[in-house]
């Protein structure tokens, strides 16, 4: 099986429709995708309440070039998305107006969705989650256009087609699957099964700021300089992966899809890949983990999971006490002792919800000094 992911060259978000419209066009056209009358949702990554020019959400200028490209297929958009905590109208409205999503909109013919219900889907072809809550938005929809954004991840390592479609599980749905799901590859296992189930048609990776280092929100901003497509969103995150520097079997959603052999050999069209490849990508710290250069049986695996997993941990100079990384806690493994956040070592799952929701990045990575010597020593 060979899938094609187009790549095209964009310096600046000013030069985006004239990207978005030649990177479609490698794979098709959006005629090939978007029918005259399509009720087409558009799934931007709009994790949290973030400026554009912070490179954490997608860029307006992205989602106004896809907007055009479908209606001129006369499709009907709406754009949808459940960030990280609460979901609901205000939320909603505060997240569009900060990420520059309405104004993206103004003008053209799209619909901001306000639509909060959603629906238990059954899905016995899952192997790891059977029963998925789906916001309806996105199963009334004919045609799902997913906008992910090119990043590292403290949890996953990477985010991006895939992970992409987590913001269709609604608000806290999130945090429960976070919790019954506590394992790294388990959760990313779901992620797969999420994206089987719903199916995106088309996937356009805004890499033209991704972010590098403790991503999806605390990492720093790169220039990359390009736009991404693909109809097999795990094939996208194939190629993007080996763009900077990860290998297939060290993002997870990316193994776990080799292995269910939903993406085989990546074609990649437009500019020429080799030269593209940014070797010195920095990594998250929680990426560099022991475990993965160790074969443990598995009675001293658990054990060393716990103690050479990397952390979170609260940057007391940083944080304003808001109790935001309380709130988004999935095992409730933070509390606000003296109005100040602690950690309970025990309770804590190591997801980084709290690093990726703080809203001021007063939550770091810390990596066990273990951890950091032995693989000094190994490398």
């Amino acid at each position: 099986m060979t899938d094609t992911v187009s790549i095209v060259k964009c310096g600046r978000y000013g030069d985006s429709a004239d990207a978005v419209r030649k990177a479609v066009g490698l794979i098709g056209g959006i005629g090939r995708y978007v029918k005259k009358g399509d009720k087409v949702l558009i799934k931007p990554n709009l994790v949290s309440r973030k400026n554009p020019d912070e490179a954490v959400t997608t860029h307006p200028d992205i989602l106004r070039a896809v907007i055009e490209l479908v209606e001129e297929a006369g499709g009907k958009v709406t754009v949808a998305e459940s960030p990280g905590g609460l979901y609901n109208a205000a939320i909603l409205k505060g997240v569009y107006s900060a990420c520059g999503v309405d104004k993206a909109a103004e003008g053209t013919g799209a619909a901001l969705n306000y639509d909060t219900s959603f629906t238990d889907v059954h899905f016995p072809e899952g192997r790891t989650i059977k029963q998925i809550p789906i916001i309806n938005p996105a199963l009334e929809a004919d045609v799902i256009i997913s906008l992910p954004k090119l990043k590292t991840h403290a949890m996953t390592s990477y985010t991006g087609a895939v992970k992409n479609l987590f913001g269709v599980i609604p608000g806290t749905h999130k945090a429960e699957l976070h919790f019954r799901l506590d394992d790294r590859r388990a959760f990313c296992s779901m992620l797969v099964d999420l994206c089987e189930c719903v199916k995106p048609t088309l996937s356009i990776m805004d890499a033209v700021w991704g972010m590098e280092g403790n991503g999806p929100t605390a990492g720093q901003s790169r220039h990359i300089g390009l736009v991404m497509a693909s109809a097999n969103a795990y094939s996208l995150d194939k190629a993007a992966c080996e763009l900077i520097g990860y290998a297939p079997d060290e993002v997870d959603t990316v193994r776990e899809s080799i292995e269910r052999g939903l993406t085989g050999e990546v074609e990649t069209v437009g500019e020429p890949f080799e030269p593209l490849i940014m070797r010195d990508f920095v990594k998250p710290e929680s990426h560099f983990n022991l475990l993965r250069l160790l074969s443990l049986p598995p009675a001293v695996n658990a054990w060393a999971k716990n103690a050479l997993a990397s952390r979170p941990k609260i940057d007391y100079k940083t944080c304003v006490k808001c109790g935001a990384c309380a709130d988004c806690c999935p095992p409730k493994a933070i509390s606000m002792a003296g109005g100040k956040p602690v950690i309970d070592k025990k309770k804590c799952i190591k997801c980084f919800c709290c690093q990726e929701l703080c809203p001021q990045r007063a939550v770091g990575i810390k990596r066990p000094l273990l951890n950091r010597f032995m693989l000094k020593f190994l490398k």
